[in-house]
């Protein structure tokens, strides 16, 4: 039997058409659910958006508090990486500010008390001053901001916040793009994606500089990462710096399938508004409460670890050995997805994200990971993994331009996918970029390519009627390179 907030938000949740965005929205709790979709009707927020900002911002309240343990030894904290991607006026900033406002208001309130510390400290200091026979012992500890939640910062700067907050650190950025840019003009050794990378793997992180009176090290590091990107930058960070490293397989993608821009409702006046920053704020602050006792030395802290009961784990394991199995079958080692390898970790944060969002919500307890946490976790993923694939369609349609017929040019009528790749470095297409493109054009209603056999291609007639006639282009400008320029007699080539 289902409860009246159950069946109000199946209906919502309808008249919505949450379905076709392919988000499960059904696998938050309830109360959450409705608080998305309040968020919806009087903010105008994307429900997209606000369902994934609230596990990011979940994930930054519990930080080091709980961990969940995946395999043997293997634990981790929910560090999660996320980036909201949309074209401008989408409203990826105002869901954002609102589900993390309850995390800004903590801040605030240690700053405040860091202030208080820091007069009693001065205080204390010019006592000590007047009265010479004080023993300096006796003088308080000089004060220290702790603080969650950073947005403009250097890599220094975001170590040394995590070593005065042991609990973790969420980065939270309107242009992430931004962010990586500003991070390489100020040091040419990207160390900021060096920690991203080592945080991510539960690896400690260590600063040894000359300008820092002694070096830093955090044994059990924590970061989440949030930031928006706009469309027509995603080849941008799709570069080849980002993808190599494996930094972009780590992170969680939203893209919403409907990108027009919401129309504003207005509302009757006398209708009673729910309190929903109030609700929310209810939510998050029980997980703020959650203890985060630093060990006898200091140096880390002590984490709840939550397991998956047998039928939780039993259902984890099998999707993943389907992932497993799917990599296996890959013959090339150019081939392997890196990025389902990652996706057991992000997994299994999500679970243990949801396992304290249910019991924040009075729906869940925190004994274990429940079967149910780990179902939502999986079909999170999946759509997650849905919103990626269709981001690199998108690039690949609109990015490669000139360089898709530069790179056919190059290759014979029949050619491995090693030869595509090699083809693709010299128009400057990526690794990955390629291998989409070759699925792509040996898909389509009237294929461009023909896929004869594992790793081997043929073009079809459907480009035989193009000439291509490549041409030396932008020396004048300073460039080189080549463009290809195309007459078909075919529209099937037009775009991919």
């Amino acid at each position: 039997m289902h409860s009246a907030l159950e069946l109000t938000n199946r209906l919502r949740s309808e008249a919505g058409r949450v379905s076709e965005s392919g988000l499960p929205l059904d696998v938050f709790p309830q109360k959450v659910q409705e608080i998305i979709f309040n968020l919806a009707a009087y903010e105008n927020f994307n429900i997209e958006y606000s369902a994934s900002i609230v596990l990011s911002s979940v994930a930054a309240a519990v930080g080091n508090a709980c961990q969940i343990q995946i395999k043997g030894n293997w634990r981790t904290s929910p560090s999660v990486y996320m980036m909201l991607v949309g074209r401008p006026g989408l409203g990826k900033t105002p869901p954002l500010s609102f589900l993390y406002r309850p995390i800004h208001e903590q801040d605030d309130r240690m700053f405040e008390q860091y202030l208080q510390e820091c007069d009693e400290y001065e205080r204390a200091l010019a006592s000590s001053v007047k009265d010479k026979e004080t023993d300096e012992s006796t003088l308080l500890k000089k004060p220290r901001l702790v603080t969650t939640v950073i947005s403009d910062f250097t890599p220094e700067a975001l170590m040394n916040v995590h070593q005065h907050n042991l609990r973790g650190v969420a980065v939270e950025v309107d242009e992430i793009l931004a962010m990586f840019n500003s991070v390489r003009r100020y040091n040419s050794k990207n160390n900021l994606i060096e920690d991203l990378l080592s945080t991510y793997s539960g690896r400690p992180l260590k600063s040894v500089r000359k300008s820092e009176a002694r070096p830093i090290l955090i044994r059990q590091p924590c970061i989440n990462v949030i930031g928006s990107v706009q469309t027509n930058l995603l080849p941008e960070v799709f570069r080849n710096e980002y993808k190599a490293n494996g930094l972009l397989d780590r992170f969680l993608f939203v893209y919403p399938k409907d990108q027009r821009i919401s129309k504003w409702q207005r509302t009757d006046r006398n209708t009673l508004r729910p309190d929903t920053m109030g609700q929310w704020r209810m939510i998050l602050n029980r997980i703020l409460s959650l203890p985060c006792p630093p060990d006898e030395k200091g140096n880390m802290v002590c984490s709840l670890v939550l397991a998956m009961e047998d039928r939780a784990e039993a259902c984890f394991y099998d999707w993943y050995n389907g992932i497993i199995d799917t990599v296996n079958a890959v013959r090339s080692d150019a081939e392997v997805d890196s990025r389902k390898t990652k996706l057991d970790g992000n997994a299994a944060r999500l679970a243990l994200v949801f396992q304290i969002l249910k019991w924040a919500s009075g729906e869940g307890d925190m004994q274990h990971i429940d079967l149910d946490s780990v179902k939502a976790a999986i079909r999170m993923i999946d759509y997650y993994e849905d919103t990626y694939r269709r981001i690199q369609e998108s690039i690949v349609s609109s990015g490669i331009g000139d360089n898709k017929e530069a790179w056919l040019s190059l290759l014979g009528d029949t050619f491995t996918a090693g030869d595509a790749v090699i083809a693709g470095k010299k128009v400057e297409l990526s690794r990955r970029t390629v291998y989409y493109a070759l699925d792509k054009l040996s898909r389509e209603p009237n294929p461009v390519l023909e896929k004869l056999h594992h790793g081997t291609y043929r073009k079809t007639s459907a480009i035989a009627s193009c000439t291509i006639a490549l041409s030396s282009e932008g020396k004048a400008a300073g460039q080189s390179g080549q463009s290809a320029k195309v007459q078909c007699a075919s529209d099937n080539t037009a775009g991919l």
